[in-house]
């Protein structure tokens, strides 16, 4: 009976073994988001926001807490809400406020503002917008 209480033993130790292998390597595996091969279309133009349908699903990427939030969108109405320029929006996760801002280029005159970023107090990009492609 000792050699069978042993063997029992021994193969849970075994089993152990490789679940603990499984589970390192899948998290030696696992990739940041946007490189994990879920395809991300950042949007920071106006032609974009324009193109978003009820039921999309857009993701808010704070780099500073490395999060990301997604967002079921109703209507065109909210996806031009979410995009309008001074919007304020919080990061749940880092708790710290951002702003939307519209700007030129550089190297493109005035007129009508052209790309969006999402930048915190000092102006520095700091979360973007995609939608689930």
């Amino acid at each position: 009976m000792g050699s069978a209480a042993l063997t029992i033993t021994t193969m849970k130790k075994i089993n152990l073994l490789l679940a603990g292998l499984v589970l390192a390597a899948s998290t030696a595996m696992a990739q940041p988001w946007g490189k994990s091969g879920v395809p991300i279309e950042r949007i920071h133009k106006k032609s974009q926001i324009e193109q978003i349908d009820k039921g999309a699903q857009l993701v808010l990427v704070c780099k500073g807490s490395d999060t990301v939030t997604l967002i079921d969108i109703k209507d065109k109405k909210e996806a031009m809400e979410l995009c309008a320029d001074g919007r304020m929006i919080h990061c749940r996760d880092c708790h710290k406020k951002f702003h939307v801002v519209w700007s030129n280029p550089l190297g493109k005159g005035p007129g009508p503002k052209s790309t969006m970023e999402i930048v915190n107090a000092k102006g520095e990009p700091c979360m973007f917008l995609g939608r689930i492609r």
